[in-house]
């Protein structure tokens, strides 16, 4: 065989051998690269997974601190002491104001209970009876001269103290809840921030 010949074998063999190298090379790095590319997206929907779950627990414990705060000014607002301080007032615009402030904070409790927590929902209605129950016997204790009408003063007022011990009964409840709904947020947020 001529040289020529030798040579154009020798030079096919190593084109051969340079396709052959060059298509298992990029086949590799092509595997590399989707490897790569699929490591990327898990990481990626790992952080946006991380985040909105963050975003709900911030969401959510901003939703229980307000509905504790609520909880606590209608404890307050129903309670004996405020009975007595109201049974003080003479105006009754001035306390039926107070009344309508009251319904406005039961109506943000059973928002935010229907929307996020709706087993907290019927407890808050029970409140919200029970607080309609209190105002009602309380102006009943404010208009009631108890010189002139004792027993009508006394029965008003066991009412209040009946309904305003219900409602504090229902709002520490509701409050050991929103505590223990805290603590599973606190956990949930520690999971995703390591």
């Amino acid at each position: 065989m001529p040289k020529e010949t030798y040579l154009f074998l020798g030079a096919l063999v190593t084109a051969l051998i340079g396709i052959f190298v060059a298509r298992y090379t990029s086949g590799v790095q092509l595997k590399i690269a989707k490897d790569n590319s699929e490591k990327d997206i898990r990481l990626q929907a790992d952080r946006l997974a991380d985040e909105r779950l963050k975003n709900e627990v911030a969401l959510e414990r901003d939703k229980l601190e307000k509905l504790h705060k609520i909880l606590s000014v209608i404890s307050f607002e129903n309670s004996q002491t405020m009975s007595y301080i109201q049974s003080s007032e003479t105006e009754l615009s001035d306390f039926r104001k107070r009344y309508i402030e009251n319904c406005d904070r039961l109506h943000d409790a059973l928002a935010i209970t229907d929307l996020y927590y709706p087993d907290m929902s019927e407890p808050i209605r029970q409140i919200f009876g029970q607080a309609n129950c209190f105002w009602g016997y309380q102006e009943g204790v404010i208009r009631i001269d108890i010189k002139t009408n004792e027993q009508g003063w006394q029965s008003n007022m066991l009412k209040v103290l009946d309904a305003g011990g219900v409602i504090n009964k229902h709002v520490k409840s509701l409050q050991y809840q929103i505590s223990e709904r805290g603590k599973e947020l606190s956990k949930a947020f520690q999971r995703t921030s390591r």
